[in-house]
């Protein structure tokens, strides 16, 4: 396979993201290939679905691993998760593919784990031309409990007003908070995860309201208007988010739908011990409706 670095416009800030393509033309004339967005979750980076998208791209996809605005190589507000950016994120990546020389612009699907499953379905939800869904325990409901929306809710509302008068959101030290809940039923994967210096960072530094989408989000209210097919995969061990969460938003979908719940898998399924099986299951998904 090959692979492109793309850098790309998305609300006058600058997105990076790398694209993974497969050596499977044989000539000029061959058939286009479909493509598949991958959108990482809050204080993540695209380096952590290369795997996948590798995966992706040997079976004949050509996948761009996708930095979103605030996180990774990309511009914008740090460790900002704000659907108002994320979702023209994942369209700017849709005109970027449409356009590749080599990718069938009706062919093109997108997976979102965790904060970019919001994003991906906030998008298919405003009818994007997006083709077929793969969520990956994704967030579509507030993930923390009512004591602690309402805490949040206010502290934001403080940051709210720090921002118009500084430019700078509230920040809040939550790293010890955070490391408290495994992400990974592999407690190895788990300790790689809270020992990387970009999650210390983000999480020491939390800001409000910059990120409050990333625990207090409604998206479950608007799936039932998505037309496409969607693949929910959610581990059934998920400590961020449990279970419950996939099987309300495969409840509430309309349209074409899977529900998969994995045993011995966590929050970061994409790395736990069933990842072949998930990356499968998003390829068989992928293979139907691509």
């Amino acid at each position: 396979m090959r692979k492109e670095t793309l850098q790309f416009n998305s609300l006058g800030d600058s997105l990076t993201g790398m694209l993974f393509i497969p050596e499977n033309k044989q000539s000029a004339n061959a058939a286009l290939l479909p493509a598949v967005i991958i959108c990482h979750g809050a204080v993540d980076y695209k380096e952590h679905f290369f795997g996948f998208a590798m995966f992706l791209a040997e079976n004949g996809y050509a996948t761009l691993a996708l930095d979103m605005h605030g996180h990774g190589e990309s511009e914008g507000g740090r460790y900002h998760v704000k659907m108002a950016e994320w979702v023209p994120d994942v369209n700017a990546a849709i005109d970027v593919l449409a356009a590749h020389p080599e990718i069938d612009a009706s062919r093109i699907g997108a997976l979102g784990f965790s904060s970019g499953g919001t994003a991906v379905l906030e998008a298919a939800a405003q009818q994007s031309r997006l083709n077929a869904l793969v969520t990956l325990d994704a967030t579509v409901r507030n993930v923390i409990n009512p004591l602690e929306v309402a805490f949040f809710k206010s502290v934001s509302k403080v940051g709210a007003l720090k921002q118009k008068i500084s430019g700078e959101d509230i920040k809040l030290s939550l790293y010890e908070m955070a490391i408290r809940v495994p992400v990974s039923c592999n407690p190895d994967v788990s300790q790689t995860f809270f020992d990387d210096p970009y999650f210390k960072a983000g999480y020491s530094a939390y800001p409000l309201p910059g990120a409050i989408e990333s625990v207090v989000i409604d998206t479950l209210d608007r799936v039932d208007k998505i037309t496409i097919p969607v693949c929910v995969i959610h581990g059934e061990d998920d400590q961020v988010d449990p279970p419950k969460s996939a099987r309300l938003l495969y409840k509430k979908l309309r349209a074409q739908k899977q529900l998969n719940i994995i045993p011995r898998s966590g929050h970061v399924g994409h790395l736990d011990y069933q990842k072949d099986k998930i990356h499968d299951l998003a390829k068989q998904w992928f293979d139907i409706h691509l």
